[in-house]
């Protein structure tokens, strides 16, 4: 049996939760244990598994965890970093969720490759030690904002990240899939509670979107607002 473990300070404890959460079928097929620690300050996923899946459950787990970076820790660093006026708590909660979803892709490449092969990874070491020109860039993002951000800059800037875009998504209710079927839970790493299926279909980083189902109107209000002519209506959202 071979051992990952992925730690993190005890506040981000939730993080570790979501690597496991997202490989859990993974790990099930491939007959591993699990298990979380807390010792002091610091919180312990420990995975062991057949040294024959060693290799394939690190790498879903690096993708995990450039993913809680790419999108959590940024989330974190322009809340702090980003003072705007203009825009309601629910629209700077969208506009934070453009501005990860802006560079996920590359984001998440540029962290995954720092942590791809390692089988011992402290998420709050890799982003604090690790990633000094990821934060660089994000600082840089961070002057082009403005101080006040009106509504119709949000709808045009959402409007940038479409263009080009070509995957589309599937909205049940307020569950989103991506365009293989599978489930997507990024705006689980984020703190707010509104507004939650629009945000993870901005971080989804879709062209289209197809609904299934009636979602929460604040949502819907704002899905019209930003994607108008690229929703396409399910048989089954009229039956």
């Amino acid at each position: 049996m071979a051992r990952i473990c992925v730690s993190e300070n005890v506040y981000g404890q939730n993080n570790l939760l979501y690597v496991q959460s997202n490989v859990a079928e993974l790990l099930r097929g491939a007959n591993c244990k699990t298990e979380l620690k807390k010792d002091g300050d610091r919180a312990n996923l420990y995975i062991d598994c057949p040294d024959c899946y060693k290799e394939i459950i690190s790498i879903e787990i690096s993708d995990k965890i450039a993913e809680i970076i790419a999108v959590k820790y940024k989330y974190d660093y322009f809340k702090n970093a980003v003072k705007i006026a203009g825009i309601s708590d629910d629209e700077k909660e969208i506009l934070f969720a453009s501005l990860i979803a802006a560079d996920l892709p590359d984001d998440k490449k540029y962290v995954f490759g720092k942590i791809k092969g390692l089988y011992s990874v402290a998420i709050d070491g890799v982003y604090n030690f690790w990633l000094k020109p990821l934060k660089k860039k994000w600082s840089e993002i961070v002057t082009y904002i403005p101080l006040v951000f009106e509504r119709r800059q949000l709808k045009e800037f959402v409007s940038y990240l479409l263009e080009n875009k070509k995957k589309r998504v599937y909205v049940d209710g307020e569950k989103v899939y991506d365009s293989n079927y599978k489930r997507l839970y990024r705006v689980d790493l984020l703190p707010a509670e509104n507004v939650r299926v629009i945000r993870e279909i901005i971080l989804s980083n879709c062209g289209e979107i197809e609904l299934f189902g009636v979602i929460p109107k604040d949502d819907e209000y704002y899905l019209k607002e930003f994607y108008t002519d690229k929703i396409i209506f399910s048989a089954r959202y009229f039956g």
